[in-house]
């Protein structure tokens, strides 16, 4: 008896009809299940699903909504100076300033620990902290040296602040800081007041808070929301 050959054909472009055909005559042909006859099955019963999901939202009247802007799926609306307004609330973003805890005394960090575990008991409220990666920051560094650049005449002076220049270059281009950052949320403006301060006042002997400025907060929830891209 010679083998069966089996003629391949496309599944994207067979009707329902032609499924079961096919797998009719292949069923019939050869009795064990082989890889073609599973993708036929599997193709129909995805295709009989979707006919399902179809139908049933058809007697419903409504439509599938599928979700086309990242406006969407986003909490943010709008972002101002003193707070970023929400679909549901507001929020606003401080930066906390770290230490060096491993240059401290037992003393001085037990302390340390103890303001911060002070707050965490007394503030039940939501907020949330956000570790992210930004680059390093030297235009007070670099416009210094372009100063002292314009003031300077001596050739072995100028050399120099063109290699200071360019490792402030390279540290801003490769290397990048991890920032801590806060977030504080409530439902309306004057509710977001209260929480700063008592934020702000709470964390002031433990990692005091930085106010920022409103493209700072655009960055980082720009980095929050596109990890693999960089500033």
């Amino acid at each position: 008896m010679q083998p069966l050959k089996l003629i391949k054909t496309d599944p994207e472009k067979l009707d329902e009809k032609t499924y079961e055909d096919e797998t009719e005559k292949i069923t019939d042909k050869n009795k064990k299940p082989n890889k073609m006859v599973q993708l036929l099955q599997k193709l129909k019963d995805q295709r009989k699903v979707k006919k399902e999901f179809q139908e049933g939202m058809k007697e419903q009247g409504k439509k599938p909504k599928l979700l086309k802007q990242a406006s969407d799926i986003l909490p943010f609306v709008q972002i101002h100076d003193e707070y970023i307004l929400l679909k549901e609330g507001v929020m606003d973003i401080f930066q906390v300033q770290t230490k060096n805890i491993h240059a401290l005394n037992d003393a001085d960090l037990n302390y340390l620990l103890l303001n911060r575990a002070q707050f965490l008991r007394s503030y039940f409220r939501s907020f949330k902290e956000v570790i992210l990666n930004f680059p390093t920051n030297t235009e007070v560094q670099r416009a210094y040296w372009l100063k002292k650049q314009q003031q300077a005449k001596n050739p072995s002076r100028l050399k120099y602040i063109e290699q200071k220049l360019f490792e402030f270059e390279y540290l801003e281009r490769e290397r990048y800081n991890r920032e801590f950052f806060m977030f504080i949320y409530a439902d309306d403006k004057e509710e977001l007041e209260d929480r700063k301060n008592d934020c702000v006042q709470g964390m002031q002997s433990s990692f005091p808070l930085q106010a920022l400025p409103k493209n700072k907060k655009e960055q980082i929830l720009f980095l929050l929301n596109n990890q693999n891209t960089q500033l």
